[in-house]
């Protein structure tokens, strides 16, 4: 029996999962590893190292848009190979900076490389490499963020003790030139017709499992990207990219202080383990229930799950229901990486991908901007993080709202 060849698109996962092992954690989990440090050396204080993070992340809102044409249109291996190579160059610089302003603007360069190298190509490749298992496929992709979370984490704390946050900024620079470059530069290819092969599962007769609901066969809207600003179902989808956003950049950001405040630091360094180790396997759960039964059904679990952890929240003085909470929001947290590609594709097809992603990411770097400084002002302002709680429910119903009503709205529009 001649051996079946494995298809050379879950080599494009393998090269993604790389990507976002290495690419994604320095920017999002361990920025503020080295707060402590750099501020007390530079004197500054924490929200202004913070803004150095929230610099990188806003460039987002802007230019998400032109960098996802751009890939869309040009040779994106090109475009990713030098982007990750100014990538750290620009995060290397961060160890230079003798003050504020250097941060900053090592930020611009840096979001600008990050933008063109990390999340936005990830997620077109993914598109473009699977008609089938594509659910499974992103969602192996993305828990690179969680499993380089979890490697690099006592990783950065040792090089810290050790050698300090200059260092420690040149080495992470160095791993990521080492592991990401030549994966994007080897491995990784824009779509499979560059190397004569089909997307994996589009020519393949029996599509029982993958057709279990109809946004896994061929729906690329007959509309151009301009031409659906006015629609209605274009503008839900937004919003719940903009709620989306605005839930992962909330609790992410305050559910540390908000745990250790009730039970303490060693509390709370389990809890986040627990959501953050739960979160890898979450991811793949999500992946493989849109694969299965279709970008409905995953969005609903996702955001059901993730939902009901901020009712365990409200009950969080009783360290059981903190654990509860944990797990459920691991579970759900992949609404937050995996899900906007899925229901963008679910919505437009494959076609169109690439520019109605750019837009929008665009509202999720909107609320990823903004959430986490939403949460805290409504601490400061109640002296409780209980209204917080309960607004970040409401968000994740409208999330999932948005999400599920633009789907539906958008398949009068999907070409016959």
């Amino acid at each position: 029996m001649e051996k079946k060849k494995i298809h050379y698109g879950w080599y494009i996962v393998i090269g993604c999962l790389l990507i976002t092992c290495t690419m994604v954690p320095p920017i999002m989990a361990l920025s503020n590893k080295f707060l402590i440090q750099v501020t007390e050396e530079l004197g500054l204080s924490r929200s202004g190292f913070t803004l150095a993070n929230t610099i990188l992340q806003g460039l987002g809102i802007f230019i998400s848009p032109m960098v996802s044409s751009r890939l869309a249109k040009g040779d994106i291996r090109k475009i990713q190979c030098i982007s990750i190579i100014g990538f750290a160059l620009s995060y290397a610089s961060y160890s230079l900076a003798q003050n504020a302003i250097h941060l900053y603007i090592s930020s611009v360069f840096i979001g600008v490389f990050w933008l063109n190298s990390a999340l936005i190509p990830v997620s077109m490749m993914i598109t473009n490499w699977f008609a089938k298992k594509r659910g499974l496929a992103m969602s192996i992709a993305m828990a690179g963020i969680g499993v380089g979370g979890t490697i690099f984490s006592p990783i950065v704390t040792m090089l810290l003790e050790k050698y300090g946050w200059r260092h420690t900024y040149q080495i992470m620079a160095l791993i990521v030139l080492v592991i990401a470059l030549p994966a994007a530069f080897f491995i990784l290819r824009k779509r499979p017709e560059d190397m004569g092969l089909k997307p994996y599962g589009s020519d393949e007769a029996d599509t029982k499992t993958a057709d279990k609901s109809s946004d896994k066969k061929e729906s690329d809207l007959s509309l151009e990207v301009q031409q659906c600003w006015p629609k209605f179902f274009f503008w839900l989808m937004l919003i719940g990219m903009l709620c989306n956003g605005l839930i992962n950049s909330g609790s992410l950001g305050q559910f540390p202080p908000a745990i250790e405040e009730m039970h303490g630091p060693a509390i709370q360094a389990a809890i986040i383990s627990i959501y953050s180790m739960v979160g890898i396997f979450g991811k793949i759960v999500l992946g493989w229930l849109n694969d299965r039964f279709g970008v409905v059904v995953s969005t609903v679990c996702g955001c059901v799950a993730f939902a009901v952890s901020f009712i365990f929240m409200l009950m969080g003085s009783n360290v059981t229901m903190l654990y509860i909470m944990a797990v459920l929001f691991g579970l759900g947290d992949a609404i937050g990486t995996v899900t906007p590609p899925l229901v963008t594709a679910a919505v437009f097809g494959t076609k169109k991908y690439g520019q109605a992603y750019g837009i929008a990411n665009s509202f999720t770097q909107v609320g990823l901007t903004c959430g986490s400084l939403m949460v805290a002002a409504i601490y400061d302002g109640t002296g409780a993080y209980t209204s917080a709680w309960i607004l970040l429910f409401i968000l994740t119903i409208v999330t999932l709202v948005g999400w599920i009503g633009s789907y539906a709205l958008s398949r009068k529009y999907v070409e016959k």
